[in-house]
């Protein structure tokens, strides 16, 4: 099967689909560009570690400037990478994600609509989804992307570390004024996600660098797929791997503490993803390795975070195991799907109006509107059908398929090895997050920045590797008409001299 990617286009973001892209010169040498560190570097550092200011004491005072701080930053970028636009191809998703804004624009006119917190709304869906108008054109080098995946790591590796502290000494690692916000909305907020360790003393679930009892769960997921991926790439030494395995275990362990099953669920199915796809690309024995490893490092973990944990955390999970995962959504988030779908979706068909559930409600949110309260919302599905209806599952959803299907062909049809090898990561972590939607509004969180961010981020890379390769054709055959026009001048010299 033959593919190329999609021509440029005079248009300052042109929407062609990456559809049909295979890739050929697996072998061929194209030299990088030397990429120094930039912005790039510095918003994933806003993304990941923004949480280490709440542990400044007073700086709860300020607590929604922080909080808003990664959000503003991707809105920023996209603003600024606007206004200098190379005008070069876009993942498909984009036009997905531009139908997308129309549709919550659209909606501000419904009469339910909240306007102070629909407007918040739409701006909030744009900063999330922006990294994929903007990434693309800041990573344009293997080498970036590996340098992004690693950072990436690292960080999450920082947080989910701290977690696991916070839960052996929590008057030491526990930001001050901890889960200020909560309280003041629920005075029993914490206690509720508090629970009682081996030794008889109160655990709170690890919030890692953020001040919300387990959030420290993103992290150790993130933690793992990573750590076990980055292990395996390329010749690494042994010191590397096993501090690679390290840090996987200590993320593993976070999440356990934090109980969060389907996080818990999501991170042993992305792994899983991740040795699949590695077998389909004929890496058969590095594929069983990974799996086998993995299952280990999950068991180890296990035991490790049950001594601290006790029999409340052992518990938790082995009723999931009892019970079996499936069943246990159904008594718990399923109950939330089948709402969704059996009720929510006749009655708001085209949506509900904006501005009716999430944290834009409870802070831009009209308490006069009693004729349309705010929702409850614990589920993406139910979001997205609030916010839009039947067509925002249509369009939002259309640019998940488009992201996992550029994702996957690259993965499998890659221009080299090391690119099948990032995208092989890129889509573990794209069908992980994709997962969670059924366990919670993650497309309005950071996990959404961080899903269209290494999907850009791989598209750009991916994208000056083969515009390179086309540069470097042309120049061969510039070359080879000029080595043919000089053998002609040649050769008719000898035939004038021949016929003097």
């Amino acid at each position: 099967m033959s593919h190329q990617w999609p021509p440029s286009s005079a248009l300052p973001y042109p929407l062609e689909a990456e559809a049909d892209v295979a890739f050929t010169d697996q072998d061929r040498s194209c030299p990088e560009p030397v990429e120094g560190w930039g912005w790039i570097e510095l918003f994933i550092a806003i993304q990941l570690l923004w949480g280490l200011l709440l542990f400044v004491p007073g700086m709860q005072a300020v607590r929604v400037y922080i909080r808003a701080l990664p959000y503003v930053s991707s809105l920023g970028a996209l603003i600024f990478y606007m206004q200098r636009s190379s005008g070069g191809p876009l993942p498909a998703s984009c036009r997905w994600l531009i139908a997308v804004f129309g549709l919550l624009a659209l909606n501000l006119l419904h009469q339910e609509t909240h306007l102070s917190a629909g407007i918040a709304q739409v701006i909030f869906q744009i900063s999330i989804a922006a990294p994929m108008f903007w990434v693309t054109q800041t990573v344009r080098s293997e080498a970036r992307f590996l340098r992004l995946l690693w950072l990436i790591f690292a960080a999450s590796f920082v947080s989910a570390a701290v977690g696991v502290l916070q839960a052996y000494f929590p008057d030491r690692f526990l930001p001050p004024e901890f889960s200020a916000l909560g309280r003041a909305l629920n005075p029993v907020f914490v206690d509720t996600l508090t629970y009682v360790g081996a030794d008889g003393r109160q655990i709170i679930r690890p919030p890692g660098l953020s001040d919300l009892p387990g959030g420290a769960a993103i992290s150790g997921l993130t933690t793992m797929v990573l750590g076990v991926a980055l292990a395996v790439h390329g010749h690494r030494t042994r010191i590397v791997r096993a501090s690679c395995f390290g840090a996987a275990a200590v993320g593993m362990t976070a999440l356990y503490l934090t109980q969060v099953r389907s996080l818990t669920v999501m991170t042993v199915l992305g792994v899983l993803i991740f040795a699949g796809v590695r077998l389909r690309q004929g890496r058969v024995v590095q594929g069983g390795w990974i799996a086998i490893a993995s299952v280990g490092l999950v068991a180890a973990s296990f035991m490790w975070a049950a001594t601290l944990g006790g029999e409340a955390l052992s518990k938790r999970f082995s009723e999931l195991m009892e019970t079996g995962f499936f069943a246990t959504f159904q008594e718990n988030r399923g109950l939330f799907l089948q709402y969704t779908l059996n009720e929510l979706l006749f009655k708001y068909p085209w949506g509900a109006g904006l501005g009716r559930w999430g944290m834009m409600q409870v802070y831009f949110g009209d308490a006069s509107m009693w004729q349309a309260p705010p929702i409850h919302v614990e589920i993406q599905m139910t979001g997205w059908l609030l916010d839009g209806g039947l067509l925002m599952w249509v369009c939002y959803g259309g640019a998940l398929v488009s992201a996992l299907r550029f994702g996957y062909l690259v993965a499998i049809h890659g221009v080299s090895d090391s690119f099948q090898y990032f995208a092989t990561i890129v889509l573990a972590l794209q069908v992980t997050i994709i997962g969670l939607c059924f366990t919670g509004p993650v497309f309005n969180t950071q996990l959404g920045i961080e899903f269209w961010t290494i999907t850009a981020a791989l598209f750009g890379a991916a994208q000056a590797w083969q515009e390179g390769g086309a540069e470097e054709k042309e120049e061969k055959e510039e070359k080879g008409e000029r080595e043919r026009g000089e053998d002609g001048e040649d050769g008719r010299d000898g035939r004038d001299g021949k016929e003097a």
